[in-house]
């Protein structure tokens, strides 16, 4: 019998919000509710996403040089690379690349026994 999985982009450890105590918060992808209220966008997609921090960008285009699908499009000097998002397969050779961290990509797969493993810590 295969483990369970589940895909998760985020384990947040020394969580204090939405209630009393100190706890780990576990962060799924894949919710299909659209809740007014939802402070976490970026679950209601089930799949890997990549994340984009443009402030953190330094503008090396070492992300450009690492799309295989050119997704990634060289700004004006002093000015971040533009996204296009139309033919990328998420495979994130740029999160890999970036130096300054600008981006990032969120939803591994992962077993209870991965998950419990960082809960536990």
């Amino acid at each position: 019998m295969s483990p369970i999985k589940g895909r998760v982009f985020n384990i947040q450890k020394f969580s204090v919000d939405d209630g009393p105590g100190i706890r780990t918060t576990v962060f799924l992808k894949g919710c299909p509710l659209s809740c007014i209220w939802c402070h976490n966008p970026e679950s209601h997609e089930s799949g890997t996403e990549i994340f984009f921090y443009e402030p953190k960008c330094i503008g090396c285009c070492a992300c450009v040089a690492a799309c295989p699908n050119g997704c990634r499009i060289p700004g004006n000097p002093g000015e971040p690379p533009s996204f296009d998002r139309t033919n990328c397969t998420r495979c994130g050779l740029c999160t890999e690349v970036c130096p300054a961290g600008a981006l990032e990509r969120t939803g591994s797969e992962k077993t209870v026994e991965e998950v419990l493993e960082k809960v536990l810590q």
